[in-house]
């Protein structure tokens, strides 16, 4: 695909700039006293800036290689816009490739007694324990795992297919395969409602042992039932609960007790392993007030899409 990114920009980021400097050059000067910004907010402050200045000017901003790590979510709103027909652009410097990556590396890992209750017999030994509880003490939670291979899996229990039908908060579970576990609220069910085609990630706010009825926090798109036309089809199971810990790569969270549980890809600790701290890297946002968000979007802000592009680069 060829890229309509600008060659030349207003202002240039890059992992070794500055947000004391004026962004207006490539890289660093050779007295080391000007060159680009170091994060994208900086650049987004100055673009706002110039534009009250010169409001119909076109502006670019080009994002040199490297990661960038965000702790916080980036959000461009109605004040980044184009006034007219101007335009603000935001691009990967041509031939470059931006990472943006709100991962955090987990560390402090201790090996999990073989005696560890609830661990399936073929993991004990196998697993590893971290501290996932944030400053202010409360536990981190997050949905994703990596490691330098790539995204890991979640644990997984087997499949089972409902033996009587549910509504759409309500799903009956064969005797056993449920329980009301201490940290419920971590734990979520992945069913396939009466259609194949569909998949709900669903969490839990109750599981009854005795009635084997669980119930769910959000509801289902269809109830859950058999699959209409695949009667005999597994089409639920449950995902980061200790007991379906039973392959190298799976983890649970336990967000109680601030503990994450991994059996990793290879052997001894684990090494490289990275949560992401944020559900939004970059966000663009209209007109919004106490009420919600209003019909006034955001208009003219450009991110062009290439292979080396910004946008194919966030993660």
């Amino acid at each position: 695909m060829a890229s309509d990114s600008p060659r030349k920009a207003d202002y240039y980021v890059s992992a070794n700039g500055s947000d004391d400097w004026s962004g207006s050059l490539p890289e660093p000067n050779v007295q080391g006293t000007d060159g680009p910004f170091a994060s994208l907010e900086r650049a987004r402050d100055a673009v706002r800036k110039l534009k009250r200045d010169l409001p119909d000017r076109n502006v670019a901003v080009l994002v040199r290689k490297g990661i960038y790590r965000l702790s916080e979510t980036v959000v461009l709103g109605l004040e980044d816009s184009g006034r007219g027909d101007s335009t603000v652009t935001y691009a990967a410097y041509p031939g470059e490739r931006p990472v943006f990556s709100s991962g955090r590396e987990i560390k402090g890992w201790k090996k999990v007694p073989a005696t560890f209750p609830g661990l399936p017999r073929e993991a004990r030994g196998k697993v590893w324990m971290a501290d996932v509880t944030k400053s202010d003490g409360a536990a981190w939670r997050f949905y994703t795992l990596y490691d330098p291979k790539g995204m890991l899996p979640r644990a997984r229990s087997t499949g089972f297919i409902p033996p009587t039908d549910g509504g759409r908060n309500t799903l009956h579970f064969p005797q056993g395969l449920l329980r009301n576990w201490p940290n419920l609220a971590d734990v979520e069910i992945v069913v396939r409602p009466h259609h194949a085609w569909i998949v709900n990630v669903l969490p839990l706010i109750s599981v009854d042992e005795i009635a084997q009825v669980a119930r769910t926090a959000i509801p289902a798109t269809y109830a859950m039932n058999r699959l209409h036309f695949l009667k005999e089809t597994q089409c639920c199971w449950v995902e980061n609960v200790l007991e379906a810990l039973d392959a190298p790569g799976e983890w649970v969270l336990n967000t109680q007790e601030g503990k994450l549980y991994l059996w990793p890809r290879g052997k001894g600790a684990p090494e490289g392993v990275v949560a992401p701290r944020l559900r939004e890297l970059i966000r663009v946002e209209g007109a919004i007030d106490k009420e919600g968000p209003k019909d006034v979007p955001v208009r003219n802000l450009r991110f062009p899409v290439s292979p080396s592009s910004m946008a194919n680069a966030m993660c």
